[in-house]
């Protein structure tokens, strides 16, 4: 998929998806455009060859297919027991492949097991139980922004407390070093534009709030509401990369970081006699 595909985007809506379909459907997504923060270059190359993929991202795919839609699981999923080597394991690696499932460890970290350990914990957490009580799993929200074609995909719509639901695992769920990974990772772009997204399919705004699931044993899950002026400043920094994306599809000028760049020190790296002179150095 290339991303010149996006231009003169049309589609706006918000509906049900298969998987597959939504990958394919040629679209400027959250996670492309949160690349942009680095350069115009890393977001073309993330849109047009994705990243590989980890135990770690499938394990946190088998969470949402586990705890959202639970009666995919066995559609999706194939367990193997033992060493991911010999005939016998080429034999069920392929016939999974063409099945259109993915193999996942019955045992140990990042297995199924594990995956149903850690759903025991996230269905104890009494605000979650409010928040899944009723409600829609991973709904594709399309929209047009600068003329682009955009696409997200919601984890979760809460009807039962009108809330725009977002799960995410995590080794630290502590609020203080969670909300580090937050930014670090540009949840605040993905989320602001999914809530502008969908208020603007639905005409009204939707509180966010995120599931954070710890990815180990104990498997602790807390909810953090994420406030309304993180995910307006999330949309206005999207918005200015969507704007450099469209100038750039229009130039065929995909820029980087930059071409000479100056080294940017800390200062805890030097020592106190070489800040002299420095008005923030205290």
């Amino acid at each position: 998929m290339k991303i010149d595909e996006v231009q003169n985007g049309s589609r706006r809506e918000l509906c049900s998806m298969p998987w597959d379909e939504y990958r394919a459907l040629p679209a400027l997504n959250g996670s492309a455009i949160v690349h942009g923060r680095k350069s115009l270059l890393h977001l073309r190359h993330a849109f047009e060859h994705g990243r590989p993929d980890t135990d770690a991202m499938q394990f946190g795919r088998l969470i949402h297919c586990l705890l959202f839609e639970s009666a995919e699981v066995e559609k999706r999923y194939r367990v193997w027991s033992g060493r991911r080597a010999g005939k016998d394991w080429k034999e069920f690696q392929a016939q999974t492949q063409l099945d259109g499932r993915e193999v996942v460890k019955d045992e140990g970290q990042y297995s199924l097991a594990a995956a149903c350990e850690a759903a025991d914990g996230f269905l104890a957490n009494a605000r979650v139980q409010q928040l899944i009580k009723a409600g829609q799993p991973e709904q594709t929200v399309l929209a047009v922004e600068h003329g682009l074609q955009c696409k997200g995909r919601i984890d979760w719509i809460s009807t039962e407390c009108a809330v725009l639901t977002d799960l995410k695992t995590s080794s630290q769920i502590e609020p203080e070093l969670f909300g580090r990974s937050f930014f670090r990772f540009g949840y605040d772009l993905k989320l602001g534009l999914y809530q502008r997204w969908l208020s603007a399919r639905t005409d009204k705004r939707w509180p966010v709030e995120v599931i954070v699931l710890e990815s180990a044993p104990p498997y602790d899950v807390t909810v953090i509401p994420i406030p309304d002026a993180v995910l307006d400043r999330g949309v206005e920094k999207a918005m200015l990369i969507i704007q450099r994306v469209q100038r750039a599809l229009e130039t065929d000028t995909w820029t980087g970081v930059g071409e000479s760049l100056q080294l940017v020190v800390p200062y805890t790296e030097m020592l106190d006699d070489d800040l002299e002179g420095y008005e923030d150095a205290e």
